[in-house]
C-alpha cells in the first residue's frame, strides 16, 4: 500500500487505533446527512425550538440555498428531487462547511469569514441542510416510540 496509503489509514483512523465509531465506507458515510443529523440534528433542533431567532435563520438559509439552486442551475434542482442527487448536493454543502471551518481556524481574524465572524455559524448551515434532507425525504422524523430511547416492553 505504500507510506502514503498508510499513513491516510492512521489518520483517517485518527490515529493508531480505529476510532469506536469509524465506518467502512469512509467520508461518503460520515459527512452523509444522516450521521450528521444523528450527531447533531436533535441538539440544533432543540435549539431552533427553545430560539425563534435562530430557527428563522436556519430557516431563511435553506429558502437561500433553494433560491440560490433554481436561480443559477434551474437543471440542477429537478435533479435534486431524486435522492441520490440530492444526498451528494448536500454532501458537497458539509464539506463547504468544514472548509470554512477550517478556514476559519486556520485564519480566525480574517474579517470576511463567515465561521469566524459567526459564532452560529455551522449549527446554521447544519440546519438548513437538514431542513432540505427532510423535505427531499432522506431523513425522516422517527415514529413515536422508534428512537434511540424508547422503551421496549
Amino acid at each position: 500500500m505504500g507510506k502514503v496509503g498508510s499513513w491516510l489509514q492512521t489518520w483517517w483512523r485518527g490515529g493508531d487505533r480505529p476510532a469506536r465509531d469509524e465506518t467502512p465506507d469512509g467520508p461518503l458515510k460520515v459527512f452523509a446527512v444522516q450521521r450528521l443529523y444523528d450527531r447533531y440534528g436533535h441538539e440544533i433542533y432543540a435549539r431552533a425550538a427553545a430560539d425563534p431567532v435562530f430557527s428563522a435563520e436556519v430557516s431563511d438559509l435553506a429558502a437561500s440555498f433553494r433560491e440560490e439552486l433554481e436561480q443559477e442551475a434551474p437543471r440542477a434542482a429537478k435533479l435534486l428531487a431524486h435522492k441520490t442527487t440530492l444526498h451528494f448536493y448536500l454532501l458537497g454543502h458539509a464539506h463547504a462547511v468544514l472548509d470554512l471551518l477550517l478556514e476559519a481556524a486556520i485564519r480566525p481574524d480574517d474579517p470576511t469569514s463567515p465561521a469566524a465572524t459567526d459564532p452560529d455559524f455551522a449549527a446554521k448551515r447544519l440546519g438548513a441542510l437538514f431542513h432540505l434532507a427532510f423535505d427531499g425525504g432522506l431523513l425522516q422524523l422517527p415514529a413515536q416510540g422508534d428512537g434511540p430511547n424508547a422503551s421496549r416492553s
